[in-house]
């Protein structure tokens, strides 16, 4: 799928999950952060959502990113090609999130393969509601995850597992792309370290 059809369906997905919410702009953009002409644009498909603001959203709607980016609303399937496994970029950092996992797997897991670029950041606000805890697998490079005051500096092998209750920044300072996968488990958050 090409970016811009994409952008459609991030925006088509993002206006019905607000909907069905019962939320209006001004209300998703007082529980988000998000201004309201941004809202408006993403839904509108005339601005392309960074990986920050969808997470802003997303948080505020009770959804994951992967809820919005997978764009599913078919039945749970039990395999998933790679060919047709989602895929989307974030348009500030670059980095390519590939949503790995059938469609409403009946175990709860997701699985996303992430491949971050040489240089890039990508920062995450802690998720108030609904957080969900997440395991993060090296596969290939070097990055740093930096979870509140502390930071914790992954290589191939390396697993680390935390929740979405406080900012969270993944940075690739090295000079080589990464990639990792990162593991998430809903309903399973647990206390602030």
């Amino acid at each position: 799928m090409d970016q811009q059809k994409l952008d459609k369906a991030i925006g088509r997905r993002l206006k019905t999950l607000r909907m069905n919410a019962g939320m209006t702009l001004n209300e998703l953009a007082a529980r988000s952060g998000v201004s309201r002409a941004m809202i408006g644009r993403v839904e509108g498909a005339q601005s392309s959502a960074t990986a920050a603001l969808l997470n802003r959203l997303c948080a505020a709607l009770d959804v994951s990113l992967s809820d919005v980016v997978a764009l599913a609303e078919k039945p749970p399937e039990r395999l998933v090609r790679l060919a047709d496994q989602p895929q989307w970029r974030d348009p500030e950092s670059g980095y390519v999130r590939r949503h790995a996992s059938p469609t409403g797997a009946v175990s709860g897991i997701e699985v996303i393969v992430v491949d971050l670029p040489a240089g890039a950041r990508v920062s995450y606000s802690p998720w108030g509601r609904n957080a969900f805890t997440q395991q993060l697998l090296m596969l290939e490079g070097a990055i740093c995850v930096h979870i509140d005051a502390k930071t914790q500096r992954l290589r191939e092998g390396d697993c680390l597992d935390f929740d979405v209750m406080r900012s969270v920044i993944f940075e690739n300072d090295s000079k080589q792309p990464a990639r990792y996968v990162i593991v998430v488990r809903r309903g399973t958050a647990y206390g602030r370290e």
